[in-house]
């Protein structure tokens, strides 16, 4: 649209920057109130971090042109591509000025709607300056600039209501300085496509990696910075840029950042050096935050803290065997936790019994007093029937009828009447045992087999029962059989550690793995990967080594194969 040129103020004698609009585009009204535009919302705006503005022609005038201070430097595009700003907590340094100036321009009422890195000029002397407001809006109601059918802006930085033509509004700004935020912190644009339409798409949808994912330095807190910019409902952002400011100032207080343009103007001077200096102070940070976090018995943050030296600094040994004390500790603990689960039931097994064989007791005995008791009675009653016999025979009666004498019982007849019916044993129920998948089952020691389903006849009451399969512990439970449950679920042991075994790798590539709702975790390089703790026998999830991806279906229990070779970059 324009060409910018160097210039000298003779009345000032300072070096100036002229912008100049092209003399085959000012025939064209939109294009001259883009220019006019740009030099009415630069003219609101007062601050050290957005470039000032000294002169305007005006729009009419031929050639148009804008005059404003001269930066020594480079975009951000530029610098970033030569000198990646890694570790990333660089990215939060440079972008902290930035989101100042969002701050002063929206509170004058100006919002860019352009922001990218090529807008982002970057001062030898490290300072950062935003810069080309041209299609910015003011957002006065008697000010109204729109293109019909038309998108302002670069596509890769577009938020979705911008797309969706919607008004502009300063959450629209805060989503492309998510997406610059990503970008400066990864290396990687958060939304990639192979056309515009396929990279508004990916946009409108919400496509994207897990910063983590694709650089498994970048703090949680950093992360989570970024993926509040990038929502799609504005109403889920930051609601202003001072918000952004003010956890973005958090975030570098937080990693021991507390002069954030400072560090920016040493890393601008030199690079590599700077870099260097920022990461063994991160890395130092880190192992003295697990450190202390371990003495308290917070292992959960002790191995996040530790996680994160080892992701600065890969080969660092004190993290390495921080990390791997936290675990065999871990597998010590859920040893111990197993025995006494093994402790517990079978004192539950050995209460069970005693009370089963005292409810034994107390049957039989039950049981046997009845049967005196009959006994007794029987007796009495025999005795009864030979004295009422005996006293019959000295007066003798008249002679009964033929058939009553057959129903005179007599005492032996009497006593088979009375005598009770031997005990049965319980009866077997029929019952159905389930698994999800199949697992070999044993039923109070006996081997039912490998299946998912088992139909046998077993009789009421308590049953030992150990279910096995090689992804789990063994799970070994007291089952219950009652008369009026037939089916009865049986479930695995905790899940075992998945293993990993990584093929045409280089030796020090990262191997980072992500289970959906649990985040991305580092298990060390390709060389040395680390088991990885599971929930369920079987996990789908995405594996990050080195620059590749690959999606898995993570088994616990056995050695999962990852093939480099196979990955996608």
């Amino acid at each position: 649209m324009a060409v910018v040129w160097r210039g000298w103020d003779t009345q000032l004698r300072r070096t100036v920057a002229v912008k100049v609009l092209h003399a085959h585009l000012h025939s064209r009204e939109e294009i001259r109130k883009r220019f006019d535009r740009e030099a009415h919302a630069v003219a609101r705006l007062h601050h050290p971090y957005i470039l000032d503005v000294y002169d305007f022609s005006g729009p009419q005038a031929q050639p148009s042109y804008l005059v404003t201070e001269f930066i020594r430097g480079q975009t951000l595009r530029t610098f970033a591509d030569e000198h990646p700003f890694d570790p990333p907590e660089l990215a939060a340094a440079c972008l902290l000025p930035i989101a100042e100036a969002l701050q002063h321009a929206h509170a004058a009422g100006v919002v860019h709607r352009d922001l990218k890195p090529e807008n982002i000029m970057v001062r030898d002397d490290g300072v950062v300056k935003l810069t080309d407001f041209g299609i910015a809006a003011l957002l006065d109601p008697d000010e109204k600039f729109t293109v019909t059918g038309s998108i302002l802006g670069s596509p890769s930085h577009l938020a979705p209501e911008t797309i969706e033509g919607k008004p502009a509004d300063p959450r629209a700004d805060l989503f492309s300085f998510g997406t610059i935020f990503y970008w400066l912190s990864c290396g990687k644009l958060p939304y990639q496509g192979t056309s515009p339409a396929a990279l508004l798409r990916s946009i409108l949808d919400g496509t994207r990696r897990d910063p983590r994912a694709v650089r498994p330095s970048i703090s949680d807190g950093q992360a989570r910075i970024i993926a509040r910019c990038l929502e799609n409902d504005p109403a889920k952002r930051y609601q202003s840029a001072a918000e952004v400011k003010l956890e973005l100032t958090q975030l570098l207080r937080d990693s021991g950042i507390d002069d954030p343009v400072r560090e920016l103007a040493a890393f601008v001077r030199a690079p590599q050096a700077h870099a260097a200096n920022v990461r063994a102070r991160l890395v130092a940070r880190s192992l003295g935050a697990g450190e202390e976090q371990l003495s308290q018995k917070r292992t959960s943050a002790a191995l996040a803290a530790f996680g994160r030296a080892l992701a600065l600094d890969p080969q660092n040994e004190q993290a390495r065997g921080r990390v791997d004390r936290i675990r065999r500790r871990e597998r010590l603990v859920k040893v111990a936790r197993r025995a006494v689960v093994a402790m517990v039931v079978l004192a539950v097994l050995v209460a069970v019994g005693w009370e089963l064989r005292a409810a034994i007791r107390r049957v039989r005995a039950t049981a046997a007093a009845e049967r005196v008791a009959r006994e007794k009675t029987a007796a009495e009653r025999s005795a009864r029937q030979q004295a009422e016999a005996a006293s019959t025979r000295i007066v003798p009666p008249p002679p009964p009828p033929p058939s009553a004498t057959a129903s005179v019982p007599t005492s032996e007849n009497s006593r088979k009447r009375t005598a009770p019916p031997p005990a049965k044993p319980a009866e077997a129920l029929d019952v159905k045992l389930h698994v999800r998948q199949h697992a070999q089952v044993t039923l109070d020691d006996r081997d039912l087999g490998d299946s998912n389903a088992f139909s046998i006849k077993v009789a009421p009451g308590p049953h030992r029962v150990v279910v096995r399969h090689s992804c789990c512990e063994d799970n070994d439970l007291v089952l219950v059989v009652t008369k009026n449950q037939p089916v009865y679920k049986l479930e695995y042991g905790p899940p075992r550690p998945a293993q990993f075994k990584v093929l045409n790798a280089p030796r020090d590539a990262r191997v980072v793995v992500d289970v959906f709702g649990r985040g991305p975790v580092l298990v060390g390089t390709a060389s040395n990967p680390l088991p990885y703790s599971m929930t369920a026998p079987s996990q789908p999830a995405t594996v990050t080594i080195g620059d590749r991806t690959l999606s898995i279906d993570l088994k616990a229990g056995s050695v999962n194969t990852l093939d480099y070779a196979q990955a996608t970059p």
